[in-house]
Formats: C-alpha cells, sequence, structure tokens
C-alpha cells in the first residue's frame, strides 16, 4: 500500500498554513504581563534558553495556578521546543506534544478568549508534525527505522488535532512499513471512527483482523465496507474470505442465494454463491452458479477457476466413492453371491467413469483460467497443477508434460 499518495494532497495544502502559523505565532508572543516571571520566560523564550523560560512559567504558576497567560506562554514554549529540537526520541516527543496540548487546553478552560489565538498555534504544530511524518516516511525507504519515527510525528499530529482522520491513517502505514502490524490495527480503527472514508483502509483493516485470527472482527469492517462500497468485487471477495474464515457459511449463502435471487444478472453475486457452494460442498449447485458467472464475464479467470476446481472436488468425492465400495468388495467377496459381485463392480466401474468424465469437464474452464491469468501476469501454478491432475485422469500424458514446469512438479 502506497501511503505517499495521501501524503501529496496535504503536502499542497501546507504552504498556506506553515505562513499563517508562524504569524499567529509571533503575534501571539506580544504584549506585557504585570507578573515577572512572565515576563522573564518571555525573554527566555526569544533566547531559545526553554529550561529557564519553564521555570519562570512554573514559578508563575505556583504563585497563580490560575494563570491562563502563564500557561498559554507554557505552550508556546513547548511549541518552539518541538519546532527547534528534532532530535527528541519518538516517546519524549509525544510526551512534550502532550504537555504542549494540555497547556494550551488549561489556557483555554481559563480564558476562552484565548482560543482562536491557541487554536491557530495548534494549527501549525499540526502541520510541523504532519510534515515531520511526511520527511520521516520518505526516508524509510533507505532506513526503515524512520518509519517508526514517521509514525510518531503522525500520532503527535493526532493528540494534537484528534479528528485528524488523515493522520490516523498515515501512522497505521508507517507502522506497516516498520512491519508492526498488530499495532497498525488501532489508529486504522479511530481513523475509519472519525471518518476514513477509503476502501484500502476498510480492506487493509479486515486483513490485519484475519491475520490476527480475529474473523469476526473482520466481517464487521467489510459488512460495514459493504454498504458504503455495494457491489465492489475487492471488498465482495474479501467478505467471501471473511464469511469462511469466521464458520459462517450458512449465513453468507443465504446472503448471497437472496442477492442472486434478485439480481441473476450480476456476476459477482452468481460467482461468489457458487463460491460458497463450492466450499460447502454443494458441487451441481456450485457448478450451476459458476457456469453463470462465466457466461456473464467471459473474462472472469477466478470464475473459470472455481469451475474447472469444482469439477476436480466432485470428482475426487466421487473416486473416494469408489475407493470405498472397492475396499468394501474385497473385503467382504467372499460373504457376497455373484450377483451382488456384478452389481458392486458396474457400481465401482460407473464411478470411476463418472470421475474421468468430471476431470475431463475441468480442462476447458481451467485452461481458460490459466489463459486469463497468465495474460494478467498473476500466478498461475495452482491452475497448472490440477491441470496436470485432470490431464493425467484423463490419459493426456503429453500435455500433462507440458504443464509440469507450471505446476512446479518439473524434477530437473
Amino acid at each position: 500500500m502506497n501511503a505517499l499518495h495521501c501524503f501529496a494532497a496535504w503536502k499542497r495544502s501546507l504552504g498556506m498554513l506553515l505562513i499563517s502559523g508562524w504569524v499567529l505565532v509571533l503575534a501571539g508572543a506580544n504584549g506585557c504581563s504585570g507578573d515577572p516571571n512572565i515576563e522573564g520566560a518571555k525573554l527566555d523564550l526569544r533566547n531559545k534558553d526553554y529550561a529557564r523560560a519553564l521555570e519562570n512559567v512554573e514559578k508563575a504558576l505556583e504563585r497563580n495556578p490560575q494563570n491562563p497567560e502563564a500557561y498559554e506562554l507554557k505552550g508556546r514554549i513547548i511549541l518552539d521546543i518541538l519546532a527547534n529540537q528534532q532530535d527528541l526520541e519518538p516517546e519524549a516527543r509525544l510526551d512534550t506534544v502532550r504537555a504542549m496540548v494540555a497547556a494550551f487546553q488549561k489556557a483555554i478552560e481559563l480564558d476562552p478568549k484565548l482560543e482562536e489565538g491557541i487554536v491557530n498555534q495548534l494549527r501549525f504544530a499540526y502541520v510541523r508534525e504532519f510534515q515531520n511524518g511526511i520527511n520521516a516516511f520518505n526516508r524509510g525507504s533507505e532506513d526503515s527505522t524512520y518509519y517508526l519515527w514517521a509514525a510518531a510525528y503522525f500520532e503527535g499530529a493526532t493528540i494534537i488535532q484528534p479528528d485528524s482522520a488523515g493522520a490516523y491513517v498515515n501512522q497505521a502505514f508507517s507502522l506497516l512499513n516498520a512491519g508492526k502490524r498488530a499495532e497498525a490495527i488501532p489508529p486504522l480503527e479511530t481513523a475509519i471512527s472519525k471518518g476514513e472514508a477509503s476502501k484500502d483502509t476498510y480492506l487493509i483493516l479486515a486483513d490485519l483482523y484475519r491475520i490476527q485470527q480475529q474473523p469476526e472482527k473482520a466481517l464487521e469492517i467489510l459488512e460495514k465496507a459493504r454498504q458504503r462500497y455495494p457491489d465492489d468485487p475487492d471488498i465482495e471477495s474479501q467478505l467471501l474470505n471473511a464469511y469462511v474464515q469466521a464458520g459462517k457459511l450458512e449465513e453468507a449463502m443465504n446472503m448471497y442465494k437472496e442477492a442472486v435471487e434478485k439480481e441473476p444478472d450480476n456476476k459477482l453475486y452468481q460467482y461468489n454463491y457458487g463460491s460458497l457452494l463450492l466450499e460447502a460442498g454443494r458441487y451441481d449447485e456450485a457448478i450451476t452458479h459458476l457456469k453463470k458467472a462465466t457466461e456473464l464475464d467471459p473474462e472472469y479467470a477466478n470464475a473459470f477457476y472455481n469451475l474447472g476446481a469444482t469439477y476436480i472436488n466432485k470428482a475426487v468425492d466421487v473416486n473416494d466413492r469408489a475407493v470405498a465400495l472397492d475396499d468394501s468388495l474385497r473385503a467382504h467377496r467372499s460373504e457376497l453371491s455373484r450377483d451382488q459381485i456384478r452389481q458392486l463392480e458396474e457400481q465401482i466401474a460407473q464411478l470411476i467413469e463418472e470421475r474421468r468424465q468430471l476431470f475431463a469437464q475441468a480442462i476447458p474452464p481451467l485452461e481458460r483460467a490459466r489463459e486469463l491469468m497468465e495474460a494478467q501476469g498473476e500466478n498461475v501454478q495452482p491452475i497448472c497443477r490440477a491441470l496436470f491432475q485432470a490431464y493425467v485422469q484423463t490419459d493426456q500424458m503429453e500435455k500433462a508434460k507440458e504443464v509440469e514446469a507450471c505446476a512446479g512438479l518439473n524434477s530437473n
């Protein structure tokens, strides 16, 4: 997943925010106070003596814990620290961001008239943290440790503006690039709760739930995605897999059965319903719906593949029945009459012929699936393995030899 596309949109708006932010911060630094510690802290801030500036502010607050000017100035001092001390470790930086936000919030609580100026300063702080995240993410391609720095910067942006869905998304992307899959889940959850509506965000979160063995949560988020993006093939495909992983085949089949009845010419519904029927071992019904999907779209590679797989699975099922009958005949031959033996042998022969016919029927859709997927540059080894099996079972040894390499069965 390329997070830089998301970053680009933000980059276009950074310039004006930075300009207005600096003007507002500088304007906020003017003015006089009757408190000598406040005046001393302002001078210390101009001299970049942050330790002394904070010490003076704390003395002012000891004298008057309800001093909004002191809290506003404390916020500005920390804002300047963040702007000028880029070497802060991620956790220390996040603690510093929290301290800045807390100071500004307390100032507003004590004097609401300060809100407009503080909000503008926080906007500046947000843009800077976000830009730092972008810069660190871009360096991550050279050194992956920068992805963790990027995640911290974006987390800092979320502390400053908790309703910014974009910062949560980019924090998650940074964590994913750092290999922190589980840690990427909470920011993605928050992003969606804040209004993030990208299809990819839903899909990534659902996939992370699946990896973390949380199929119920994957199902929940994909059902939400389906409401927002009805008939989207990627969402439908993941939703189908989530139903299977959650062990809810019956619910899924009922859902898609109703969908097929309402829209019989919807290839996606036909494919998904047929695939679920395949998973449930209801092969004849699966064949009907998967065939329909291929008729609706002759380029539908997955539908051709699953149609071929259905024939093969049914052939294997028939073979198991033939083997079971043969085993029974061998075990009880001495106890059976000639007519009983003949009947069982005929049944076995019929099953063997049915098996052969099913393998033969699997070949055309599998060959079509291979053709389509090779054209798309996709991995066709599973298809070639299925074809190899079908060719062998139908005595087409030359064709079987031709797909050996593709199937990964060539010993040379």
